[in-house]
């Protein structure tokens, strides 16, 4: 590029801890049992009460990440209106919600590393970003504990109509387009001082700029207000707001990955305080079996998409999608009309 802007290089430094971050991963799960098991004096038989929901959320987990959509997109609608089918007893939305995100959280950063150690993450992006969708992320958590259940039925129904439209909007599918057909993808502006060029692990090259900041921090503070109330929506709108800004699909999707982990977190644990404040337990057995089943998930996901056609994945899940949200707001409907 010529002119005097200067262009930040961004390459992957591959260390031991990145190289074998998979182990790490695996390792957290006898670390998080330890810690479930040593704080809850509880038999054995109620840590195996719910062993159904381990299969069931590695089928979730491997959904989500080999569609790029949230994971607590597919989990809290489930545990919303699956799993008392199942289980014989209702979950508190609250409770749902949380469980969601506890579990996504885990899902995430598993996945996350392997954006990280690939080198589609723009670390100073994402950051930034995480840091002001946060203040939105916990005025959503607390809200979801004042909202009527009827309003939060519709709120979760909007996000996944609008997770499925997002689906397959033409900004994603030409970005994706563009992947495919080109080896070195030129978003850069010689206008603006913020151009990176960023090398990935198999020698993609893309060239951006990271102007757009006030598009993005607008997406992701919408999306953050989404994820804090109903437990997902930052992703889906942050990925459009990094489109719109002309990054390219992959480094949005990477570093939206790492947004999301830290966004997961913020908001479980708001919810964690929330549910602690008002005298309740959560149903950590649940997240016994879920928490190991999303990250080996996270793990199996690029194998799965390598044998599936994404595409079809996604006619699938968006589908799927569009019918819970009619589900959720026929309920949101009959709470209003019947209290």
């Amino acid at each position: 590029m010529t002119g005097e802007v200067e262009v930040e290089v961004i390459r992957i430094r591959p260390g031991w801890m990145l190289e074998h971050s998979n182990l790490l991963v695996f390792a957290v799960v006898p670390l998080f049992w330890g810690a479930l098991i040593t704080t809850q004096a509880q038999p054995a038989s109620y840590w195996l009460e719910y062993w159904w929901m381990f299969p069931i959320a590695l089928v979730f987990a491997t959904t989500a990440n080999t569609t790029g959509i949230s994971g607590a997109a597919l989990f809290v609608p489930f545990f919303l209106l699956v799993f008392p089918l199942i289980a014989g007893h209702a979950l508190p939305p609250q409770q749902s919600v949380l469980l969601g995100l506890v579990t996504e959280a885990f899902g995430l950063s598993s996945s996350g590393l392997a954006f990280f150690r690939f080198g589609l993450v723009d670390k100073k992006m994402a950051a930034l970003t995480a840091l002001g969708a946060t203040p939105f992320i916990i005025a959503g958590a607390a809200l979801s504990f004042v909202l009527p259940k009827y309003a939060f039925y519709f709120l979760v129904g909007l996000a996944l109509a609008g997770a499925a439209y997002l689906m397959f909007s033409k900004l994603r599918r030409d970005s994706k387009l563009e992947c495919i057909e080109k080896k070195i993808i030129d978003h850069q502006d010689p206008q603006h001082e913020q151009n990176v060029d960023l090398f990935t692990r198999d020698g993609q090259e893309y060239l951006y700029c990271r102007h757009g900041w006030g598009t993005r921090f607008a997406g992701y503070g919408f999306g953050g207000l989404f994820q804090g109330i109903g437990g997902f929506g930052l992703g889906e709108l942050g990925i459009v707001s990094m489109l719109r800004t002309d990054i390219p699909l992959r480094v949005a999707i990477g570093t939206t990955h790492a947004v999301v982990a830290f966004g997961a977190i913020v908001a479980a644990s708001s919810h964690l305080i929330g549910i602690g404040l008002a005298g309740e337990t959560p149903p950590w057995n649940i997240a016994f079996m879920t928490v190991p089943a999303v990250i080996l998930g996270g793990q199996l996901a690029p194998y799965v998409a390598a044998r599936f056609k994404p595409e079809t994945l996604e006619l699938i899940v968006a589908s799927l999608f569009v019918l819970l949200a009619v589900v959720l707001g026929f309920l949101g409907v009959r709470g209003v009309l019947v209290p």
